[in-house]
């Protein structure tokens, strides 16, 4: 009697603990599922400021703006005044400087004395910036204000063709310097604006939803699919920051609408792995085939069958018959005219 109650509470402990590991392997599924509300949204606010100003980049073997460039001649004429030489403009024939303009974005919260990357472009006929250094040059935002100031050497980057690079446009990596604190606004009222990177009614939902339920209150609303305001509970009201960091760390599953990419120069295809297809059947180039899924009732033999009401399914199908990928665009592209295609359809 004893020995069977011992089997019993045995029998029991390991129930109980399979249970708690399914549980802790569906949480995992559920988690890995999920994106953090920080990976989905965009707080109002929290966003970088463009900056952009006129340079001129000096110490140029000979590849500089040629004298026709007038624009250089005047900034390099004013340069040395400031500097105490007089220098007529029909006396500047070197080819050792480039008028350029000079780039940057300036993260929300930058404090003065923090240093940024540049983008410098050449405005005149300079064949190459390459060895050339970027002189002292402010650079404003849209509200007129000097936000930092830009000076370095240029560094030549990769540009996009196979090999090739891009002399014209450099870098200058930390050449930038906050001279004033840009600290952008994310509260107004004790409320917090969440834009979603990609509106969509259902995810608006969830992370309301997410939010209201983690702080246990209706502190969230969701406004239309893209805006969702979010009130501050009081007591964060002194501390937002560890509000926003604990809001941030929420997991939410996004929606997303059937979308099915094809890029017809290369014959690629991006779509999800559900996107659903009607049953249907498709001739082409002389192929008979039965796709959608299920049993195609009355088929010739000649009709191959695609099982799978999926269009991953029928896709992996139609490569495994050695398919080219023109000729599976357009097998989509025909699916999708009529009507069988359960999703919307976009080209690159």
């Amino acid at each position: 009697m004893v020995r069977k109650k011992i089997v019993d509470q045995a029998y029991l402990v390991c129930k109980l603990s399979l249970s708690l590991w399914l549980c802790f392997f569906a949480n995992i599924i559920g988690f890995a599922e999920a994106s953090r509300i920080k990976d989905l949204i965009n707080i109002k606010g929290n966003r970088t400021n463009e900056l952009m100003g006129f340079g001129l980049v000096v110490g140029l073997n000979g590849t500089g703006d040629s004298p026709a460039s007038v624009s250089t001649s005047k900034a390099m004429q004013s340069l040395l005044s400031r500097l105490g030489s007089d220098v007529q403009q029909d006396q500047l024939l070197t080819q050792s400087a480039a008028a350029v303009v000079v780039t940057a974005d300036l993260p929300a919260f930058s404090r003065i004395g923090d240093r940024i990357d540049v983008k410098v472009s050449i405005l005149g006929d300079a064949a190459s910036l390459a060895g050339g250094t970027l002189l002292m040059t402010p650079l404003k935002a849209g509200d007129g204000n000097i936000y930092s100031v830009a000076q370095g050497p240029i560094v030549i980057g990769q540009a996009d063709g196979v090999g090739a690079r891009s002399l014209t446009v450099a870098h200058v990596p930390q050449g930038g310097q906050i001279e004033k604190d840009f600290t952008p606004s994310f509260i107004k009222d004790g409320l917090i604006e969440l834009s979603l990177k990609q509106a969509d009614f259902t995810t608006s939902t969830r992370v309301t939803r997410e939010i209201n339920q983690h702080f246990k209150g209706f502190f969230a609303s969701s406004k239309n699919p893209s805006l969702i305001t979010v009130k501050i509970p009081d007591r964060f009201i002194s501390n937002p920051v560890d509000f926003i960091s604990e809001m941030e760390t929420l997991k939410v599953k996004p929606d997303q609408k059937a979308v099915v990419v094809l890029n017809e120069r290369t014959g690629t295809i991006v779509m999800g792995g559900d996107v659903k297809i009607a049953k249907v059947m498709i001739s082409h180039d002389g192929l008979s085939l039965a796709g959608g899924g299920g049993n195609q009732q009355g088929k010739e033999d000649s009709v191959v069958p695609l099982e799978g009401p999926t269009v991953s399914e029928l896709v992996r199908s139609l490569n495994a018959m050695g398919v080219k990928p023109k000729d599976l665009v357009s097998i989509l592209q025909s699916i999708y005219a009529s009507g069988a295609l359960k999703a919307e359809l976009k080209y690159l």
